[in-house]
């Protein structure tokens, strides 16, 4: 019995962490490999000085399925970026995204034709005093946003209606202080 299409959703999610930095917040394209999605994912599998891609790895060397693309939302300026980048992110995407299989959200049969473009922050922060930083919380950041992005991706939510019956009389932002009605900026 042949999988449903999926055609292309969009999801993202926020998972906050015990400080800014550790914060996650994937951004995600989901869809069949022989149509847009997979065709971004090939265009961009091409390097960009500063927005290093990845495939997201479980191991070091087993592309996980469905096969997920990471692009940053920053210029990775320092190596250590690039590491907590390839490290303790990329980990964590690569699980929420088998947690996603497991769960049965993404049917098994569809793990080999369907891939995901996952947008994802590392803030620049992280490269400063890696001392301080628990990398561990990072991962398991990512693996519950990157899980929470690919179900709100594909059953839909918010819904528009959702969204409307939410009180739109002022911002609703994170940098939005409803008390003093100032932008944190």
């Amino acid at each position: 019995m042949a999988s449903k299409k999926i055609g292309i959703r969009f999801g993202e999610s926020m998972v906050a962490g015990s400080s800014d930095p550790l914060w996650a917040e994937p951004e995600i394209a989901i869809g069949e490999l022989n149509g847009p999605v997979g065709q971004a994912m090939a265009t961009m599998m091409g390097q960009s000085a500063g927005f290093t891609r990845f495939f997201a790895l479980v191991d070091g060397d087993k592309m996980v399925k469905p096969a997920t693309l990471l692009v940053p939302k920053v210029q990775l300026k320092k190596m250590t970026d690039v590491n907590v980048f390839g490290g303790p992110v990329q980990a964590g995407v690569a699980d929420g995204v088998l947690d996603a299989v497991e769960s049965g959200l993404i049917k098994k049969s569809q793990a080999e034709s369907i891939g995901i473009i996952c947008l994802v922050w590392i803030d620049p922060s992280l490269s400063k005093d890696t001392s301080q930083w628990d990398y561990n919380e990072l991962y398991r950041n990512n693996r519950k946003a990157m899980a929470l992005a690919i179900e709100k991706a594909l059953k839909g939510k918010p819904s528009v209606n959702d969204l409307l019956k939410e009180n739109r009389r002022e911002p609703r932002h994170l940098s939005f202080d409803k008390k003093t009605k100032k932008w944190m900026v």
